[in-house]
């Protein structure tokens, strides 16, 4: 049906995955509250604020990275000491070996590199006189962490060095922070934010480490550690495809899409010269029963249709080309949205779980 600039179409039959942030339950440490506990020197009776133990000496160790076991996929630096001329970057081989310049292969995969630089010097006596030979990481297959949300680049990282958690933080570009009609606002939510390790959560307090600078808390990052960033705004909207930047805004009632659109940004918001504003689409409502709104972009801003409400939720997507069919433009919105806010992972899982069939007339 339609109405003025906007058309509604139901779509029973398509699943949308939509990434939520689920706040995550704390337990408080009775013993840590100093409204059930007599003043502690350190803090003052007024604060409210509980305090902040050390956690166990070994996450206080830095990572070292010349411990690690090689694995496929590693990319690094191997030379001779003294001699610039052989120096080579290398990886390691799919069938786990370490090939060195005119050399048979070296087996590489689980073994340390100091391992692999004696294997090496043995092979090369005859080249060089007692040769030294040193194996520098460049790159890592296993050896990652993962920053996930509220950061500002979001993604897997190479532990190629000893990094605390503010370190990490810093490199996944920080905090994210959002702007709404020129107010910046803050994305995160600390109290609930963790750290994944082997499957379960280690005690540190985000929120005292970074907003209370509390030391104590900026444990050194392990390989395979998820750092996960929680959502504070609890509602949110997404403005993605042909516009001036793809975001996370604030939903507050009453935001419509002219004023989304249109909101400042970093890279001044509006959209592109090659965006279709004749079928800006909205996609809303529950898993298994998605609503996709049509509107009529152009006629708005003309003056000759009203503006459209926004809902929390509401993922907005401006097309740069036409399509033929609902279903198309659907999994267009959906795959769009997962790689923009997720991971190339979550898009991977929607294109073979959610459309395994895509049908006719594509975009």
């Amino acid at each position: 049906m339609s109405k003025g600039g906007l058309r509604i179409a139901l779509l029973p039959h398509c699943l949308i995955l939509l990434v939520t942030c689920t706040a995550c339950q704390s337990t408080l440490d009775p013993k840590t509250e100093t409204a059930t506990t007599p003043p502690q020197p350190a803090i003052a009776p007024t604060t409210g604020v509980k305090t902040v133990e050390k956690l166990p000496p070994a996450y206080y160790t830095p990572y070292d990275p010349t411990t690690f076991h090689l694995a496929i996929g590693d990319v690094v630096e191997v030379s001779v000491f003294g001699f610039p001329d052989t120096v080579a970057v290398t990886p390691i081989a799919p069938d786990g070996k370490l090939y060195y310049h005119f050399m048979k292969g070296i087996p590489a995969v689980g073994r340390t590199p100091k391992a692999v630089e004696h294997d090496i010097e043995q092979a090369i006596q005859r080249y060089f006189n007692q040769p030294s030979v040193s194996i520098l990481p460049r790159q890592f297959a296993e050896n990652r962490f993962v920053a996930l949300g509220k950061v500002v680049y979001p993604g897997v990282y190479s532990l190629d060095s000893a990094l605390t958690i503010r370190q990490a933080l810093a490199r996944a570009g920080g905090l994210a922070q959002g702007i709404y009609r020129g107010t910046t606002i803050q994305l995160a939510a600390l109290k609930d934010s963790y750290l994944l390790r082997k499957g379960e959560r280690i005690p540190v307090d985000l929120d005292a480490l970074i907003n209370r600078n509390e030391a104590s808390q900026d444990i050194y990052i392990r390989p395979g550690d998820v750092l996960y960033i929680a959502s504070g705004l609890g509602q949110e909207v997404y403005l993605m495809g042909a516009v001036g930047e793809e975001k996370t805004a604030a939903y507050t009632d009453g935001l419509t899409l002219v004023q989304l659109i249109s909101g400042s940004s970093e890279r001044g918001g509006g959209y592109k010269a090659t965006a279709r504003l004749n079928q800006v689409v909205i996609l809303r409502g529950a898993l298994n029963a998605p609503q996709l709104v049509e509107v009529d972009l152009a006629s708005i801003l003309r003056g000759d249709a009203q503006d459209v409400p926004l809902m929390a939720g509401d993922i907005i997507y401006v097309p740069e080309k036409p399509y033929r069919f609902v279903r198309d433009l659907a999994r267009v919105v959906t795959l769009t949205f997962v790689r923009a806010f997720a991971s190339e992972a979550g898009a991977y899982f929607v294109e073979e779980t959610v459309f395994p069939n895509k049908g006719t007339g594509g975009p």
